[in-house]
């Protein structure tokens, strides 16, 4: 017989159950130890086995193992220690992917010092040494390339401030990733030649800084987040970035950029997953898609991570790829919300395709295997370990089935943000870091991701989505892309406006773009079709392939006041 106070206790229960707060426990102890530590242990098991293998645009390849790994790692670790590094130095890292990159980070990390992902070099060496400086590197690994300029302007540097003593207290030291001609400037190349290997190294704790990574910018200014080894070592997803749903030990295709924490080198390093990789910059510049699908046949990769404007790449030369007889067994891809049109490449390309949904700051948060057939939005399985909210704007959970902000917690999130300021500070609020996205978890405990707080449109007293106006844009037959931004509005305080690229060859115009919308979104007042439609060539991307909003918006006002 239930008693008065068990029947409040039950109705206790399920009011709380009815919020929006989802929390699955981790499912496997906790690993103490260092990136290092883990390394090691896959050094004395698998010495032999090619861990990397970098592709050349001549056809070349250039594998790495463990052992070799090691040894020049080591060598160059020695070096850094003999110019005066210590644990918790900082030292910044730059330049595209490459097997030096690899040495460079790994022997930073050997030394107990804080790896700095830097932005890629671009621009002239003053502005490079302001983010130097700011950052606060004793020393820096980079790539220029064949850029002379920036090289000498490097020596000249180094000849007229010269450290004073091993603490490098006044000014940081400079290392080449790989060795170029007529330059006095030390290089990781020449280093794993000649300076002598030592186990004499420093112990690294797990508790420790290992890594800054670089966010995307894509909700502001990119922000510097600091992870310790204790952190990235556990990152229970992380097999996703590495294998996808296949078995441990085979290999995969990635060119994301090494400084990006989803093409970060540490999870093939720990998973001992085989990763075949180029320059990142030859797929964001429409490089040519069958090189890439070669490379993936060659190797025999049996997944691959792939971001949504290759898969479109992909999807544009379908034919050719289906007639070379290869297959992947799983493509995983994330960065923004996935629609029906890029599941075109489950069957042929891949026999299963999934999304994965998370930041640099919390890491890798759900996973969803996707078909045709997908609610566009829905994030799938969570990860072990994880812990997600729905709020309202006064930080507290909503009842389940409404729209608010995410708040997520996970094991291997960010310590902090380096040099972080009170914006920064503001986004992590009580352990809980704010996404700035938003969406809904349904009573029924899916989660749905609608797009970003910043792109949500509040036209008069309506909100619309830019997510599902996007979604229904780029469904209509002859649209290869499409972005919705906000442009500002007196009245009504702000006004859709879709910029759209059409398929040249299809007989589709933008009256039939702006007719389809109506009858799929209502109008513009009651309903969510935009006001305005602009046909572009093509859309403005960010290097992780999400599109740039702040430069399609700039674009869109250009057009709309060139036209008044």
């Amino acid at each position: 017989m239930l008693t008065f106070h068990s029947l409040i206790f039950q109705s206790f229960f399920y009011i709380m159950g009815e919020l929006s707060f989802v929390d699955k426990p981790l499912d496997h102890p906790i690993k103490y130890k260092s990136i290092v530590d883990v390394f090691n242990e896959n050094v004395c098991e698998f010495p032999e086995k090619e861990i990397f293998i970098q592709l050349f645009p001549d056809g070349s390849r250039r594998p790495i193992t463990f052992r070799d790994l090691k040894l020049r790692a080591t060598r160059t670790a020695s070096f850094l220690l003999d110019q005066g590094i210590q644990a918790g130095d900082r030292v910044g890292i730059t330049g595209p992917n490459s097997i030096e990159w690899i040495i460079g980070e790994l022997a930073i990390l050997m030394t107990g010092a804080v790896s700095i992902h830097l932005p890629i070099i671009q621009g002239t060496f003053k502005k490079t040494l302001d983010d130097i400086k700011i950052s606060g590197c004793k020393s820096v690994l980079l790539d220029p390339e064949n850029d002379r300029t920036f090289i000498e302007d490097i020596e000249d540097y180094v000849s007229f401030n010269p450290p004073t003593d091993k603490n490098r207290s006044s000014s940081p030291f400079f290392v080449l990733l790989r060795k170029i001609e007529k330059s006095n400037l030390p290089d990781v190349e020449s280093l794993g030649k000649e300076y002598p290997a030592t186990d004499d190294l420093p112990r690294v704790f797990p508790e420790s800084s290992a890594i800054v990574f670089t966010t995307s910018g894509s909700t502001g200014n990119p922000k510097m987040a600091e992870f310790t080894h204790l952190a990235l070592v556990n990152t229970k997803s992380a097999y996703m970035l590495t294998r996808v749903a296949e078995e441990r030990g085979g290999s995969y295709f990635s060119d994301w950029p090494f400084s990006w924490i989803g093409g970060n080198i540490i999870y093939a390093l720990i998973q001992v997953d085989t990763r075949v990789f180029r320059d990142g910059r030859i797929s964001a510049q429409r490089g040519d898609i069958m090189e890439l699908w070669n490379i993936i046949m060659e190797e025999q990769c049996t997944s691959g991570l792939l971001l949504p404007f290759t898969i479109y790449d992909i999807l544009q030369n379908k034919e050719k790829i289906v007639k070379t007889g290869y297959r992947m067994k799983s493509v995983l891809t994330g960065g923004q919300i996935i629609k029906h049109k890029e599941t075109g490449i489950i069957g042929d390309i891949c026999e299963s395709m999934y999304m994965v949904y998370g930041s640099t700051e919390v890491g890798l948060v759900t996973y969803c295997r996707l078909d045709s057939n997908m609610e566009v939005g829905h994030l799938g399985s969570i990860f072990p370990g994880v812990q997600i909210k729905v709020c309202g704007e006064d930080m507290n959970p909503l009842v389940r089935g409404e729209m608010g902000r995410f708040f997520i917690k996970t094991p291997w999130m960010l310590q902090g943000y380096l040099n972080a300021t009170e914006d920064h500070k503001k986004a992590i609020v009580d352990g809980w870091m704010n996404m700035g996205d938003v969406g809904i978890l349904k009573s029924d405990g899916r989660l749905l991701l609608k797009g970003k707080l910043n792109s949500i449109i509040k036209r008069g007293t309506l909100i619309v989505v830019s997510g599902e106006v996007e979604e229904c844009i780029t469904s209509i037959a002859g649209v290869k892309d499409a972005v919705v931004i906000a442009i500002p509005d007196e009245r009504v305080y702000e006004e859709v406006c879709a910029c759209v690229v059409l398929d040249k060859n299809a007989p589709i115009t933008m009256e039939n773009v702006r007719q389809r919308c109506r009858e799929i979104l209502g109008d513009n007042i009651i309903g969510q079709a935009p006001t305005f439609y602009l046909e572009f060539d093509s859309l403005s991307i960010l290097p992780t392939g999400k599109p740039d909003k702040k430069k399609m918006t700039e674009a869109a006002m250009a057009k709309l006041n060139s036209n008044n």
